[in-house]
């Protein structure tokens, strides 16, 4: 049995306004909004959520912002992304997160020099042996410089029980297969294309990514996946192949991942600014409304709940 409900998964990201300050009243409402569009389980500080790029104050500041209105919008646990080049700050973070009441984690390796196995399984037990009342989730990706794999998975698992579930972005059928194989104790979270090689494998989880744009449908692609609906589970996955075209399409060019989830997050935020902390670059108001407009002709059911199909 996995440690780690089986759910959809999906980031908040961070409005910034001209100034470069957090609009906290608009961050504050598109948690609630996603919350109350269907999506409980919700992180902040992943790669679409800036993690890289705040100070400690700004940290700090929207971890609690983060964790009252989670509650307050009635969301699931809390889930915090630690992403730092300093394995003392990554504790520094925990610790203070800690005093919020957070105790789920999303982690990173540090990566200013990409990671021994031996470095690797340090970092594990400094975060988890050091906070056993808190769980983690380790992110797998390659901008750490390597990814772990699917056996020392199942080593860390034994190690540490407090490490219930991995995300994972990639589609690598070995890996994904492994995942399911050799560390089942633990929830794999993978994107909707990894989702549809890893749900007859075993039970994965959904990391959201163009499918959050309506959560109604997302939920509806993971459970078409684990109840075994392979006629529906096929349709929904052609359909998120040309939604994810229909965005790259638009963008026309490579930008960091938040630059793409801040323009689904639009579809249901219209206010939502597209603006990422520099020197990173984002998509503009027209790659916005091609993709809108793109979904509308194309893909309607993928627009958020109530939206107009023009």
């Amino acid at each position: 049995m996995s440690r780690y409900p089986r759910t959809v998964l999906g980031t908040v990201c961070l409005p910034w306004r001209d100034d470069g300050a957090l609009d906290e009243p608009l961050f504050r409402r598109s948690i609630q909004t996603l919350v109350s569009a269907g999506l409980p389980d919700l992180y902040i500080f992943g790669t679409a959520g800036e993690g890289y790029a705040v100070t400690d104050g700004m940290f700090r500041r929207v971890a609690a912002i983060f964790a009252e209105t989670m509650r307050e919008a009635g969301g699931a646990a809390p889930m915090v992304g630690i992403v730092s080049q300093s394995l003392a700050t990554m504790l520094e973070r925990i610790d203070y997160c800690r005093t919020l009441g957070i105790d789920t984690f999303q982690i990173s390796l540090p990566n200013w020099s990409v990671v021994t196995d031996s470095e690797l399984r340090r970092v594990i037990a400094e975060l988890c042996g050091g906070f056993p009342e808190a769980q983690f989730l380790h992110y797998n990706l390659m901008r750490s410089g390597r990814l772990v794999s699917p056996r020392l998975y199942g080593e860390l698992a034994e190690a540490h029980p407090n490490l219930v579930a991995t995300k994972y972005g990639g589609g690598d059928p070995f890996l994904i297969s492994g995942l399911m194989r050799h560390a089942p104790q633990l929830r794999h979270f993978l994107t909707e294309q990894g989702y549809y090689i890893g749900a007859p494998l075993g039970e994965c989880g959904l990391l959201t990514s163009i499918s959050s744009s309506n959560p109604a449908r997302a939920f509806e692609y993971l459970h078409a996946g684990a109840n075994g609906d392979w006629p529906r589970f096929a349709a929904l996955y052609r359909e998120l192949c040309g939604v994810l075209h229909a965005l790259l399409d638009s963008a026309g060019g490579s930008f960091v991942d938040g630059a793409y989830d801040k323009t689904i997050l639009k579809l249901s935020e219209p206010d939502f600014p597209l603006k990422l902390l520099a020197p990173y670059e984002t998509v503009g108001d027209a790659v916005f409304e091609a993709y809108r407009a793109r979904l509308a002709a194309e893909f309607p059911g993928w627009l958020p709940a109530g939206a107009p199909h023009r």
